[in-house]
């Protein structure tokens, strides 16, 4: 009896009008370079290049013009505060004093004449033996002279400060930098024959500022300058000014003064000054490469930090995170908020990554093969 193979033709009709379920393959591990953040003592320093310049400098000029007669002073040499520096021809202005002075004295003779007309006038008309009108011209006179006379002795001092203005003196002990006339050059009024600067030592530092930094200055914040021309002097200056309107380069006049004076600065030597800003409030400052964060929208900045799993340190996933920059410089950026001390970070390859991702650490854990 043969065997009959039928009853079974049913139950492989099912097997095969049936799939067996797919098990997901399970997503790569994608390896990325990654560095801590970096927790660096004290303040953020940036050097800066200045100049040094007397904190006591002048232009100084004539009052008035005219021939220059002389000029008691060279190019270096010092002089004492009070010192008669240069003098003009005067002759002009002394011939102008004394034509004053005859303006005053006449003056003065008519209005004592008109002093006696008005009180005699006066007694006359107090016993009706003058009209009225005469006595009024005679007060108006008398006014009139007591004006002319002030007006004679005003001019009369305008040319005595005139001559006086014709000699020139030192305001304070110094040193000339720049001698811009000769004598029997023509001066006007004004222009600058001599520049001086202050003999006290005493220095500012004059640099301009980026406008990444400008914000973050204080007036009188204290910082550290360095002059190359003098090896191992090292001085602070304190901030001073800061200027309100920058360059179409985009930075800022700053002055520092020196705490302290300094007999071994020259007016003109370079410098450099050691700015600190971004201060973290004792906190230390946190670093980054510059490759380690990513420009979202608008002013996001963004970090993809790397999250752990339990069992083995070099796999985990990242988390999106939002950062707040500082100052970039050295191929580092500060980071003034966001990502704390020590937190590992993602630092190439940020735009193909996404939150959520499952990671290795290049160089951590056992060595994997695809």
């Amino acid at each position: 009896m043969g065997v009959r193979p039928w009853p079974l033709l049913p139950a492989l009709l099912v097997l095969a009008g049936c799939k067996t379920p797919s098990v997901p393959a399970e997503l790569p591990v994608r390896p990325i370079a990654w560095t801590r953040v970096e927790t660096a003592s004290g303040e953020p320093q940036r050097w800066l290049a200045a100049v040094v310049r007397a904190v006591r400098r002048a232009p100084l000029s004539f009052e008035v013009g005219g021939r220059v007669e002389l000029l008691e002073v060279e190019v270096g040499e010092r002089f004492a505060a009070g010192a008669l520096l240069g003098r003009l021809d005067a002759r002009l202005h002394r011939l102008v004093r004394a034509e004053r002075v005859s303006e005053v004295a006449e003056a003065e003779a008519r209005l004592h004449e008109a002093e006696r007309a008005f009180v005699r006038q006066r007694e006359l008309h107090g016993r009706d033996w003058a009209s009225q009108a005469a006595f009024d011209s005679a007060e108006a006179a008398l006014g009139s002279a007591r004006a002319r006379l002030e007006t004679a002795r005003a001019r009369l001092a305008l040319a005595v400060e005139n001559l006086s203005d014709t000699e020139l003196y030192a305001p304070y002990a110094g040193v000339v930098t720049r001698r811009l006339a000769e004598p029997a050059q023509r001066v006007a009024a004004g222009e600058t024959v001599l520049e001086i600067q202050g003999d006290d030592h005493r220095f500012e530092i004059a640099l301009t500022v980026p406008e990444t930094l400008i914000g973050r200055l204080e007036h009188g914040s204290i910082h550290r300058v360095r002059v190359p021309a003098r090896p191992g002097l090292t001085l602070e200056a304190r901030v001073a000014e800061i200027g309100a309107e920058g360059d179409a380069g985009g930075t800022f006049p700053v002055t520092l003064r020196l705490l302290e004076p300094c007999a071994e600065l020259r007016t003109g030597m370079t410098a450099e000054v050691v700015l600190v800003a971004d201060t973290m409030d004792g906190v230390g400052r946190r670093l980054i490469p510059v490759s380690a964060f990513l420009v979202g929208e608008g002013d996001e900045r963004i970090a993809f930090v790397f999250r752990g799993e339990g069992g083995d340190e070099g796999i985990g996933t990242l988390e999106r995170r939002s950062i707040e920059l500082g100052a970039v410089g050295a191929g580092r950026v500060l980071v003034r908020a966001g990502l704390g001390p020590d937190e590992i970070v993602a630092t190439h390859g940020l735009t193909f990554l996404r939150a959520g991702q499952r990671v290795s650490l290049l160089g951590v854990g056992a060595r994997r093969y695809d």
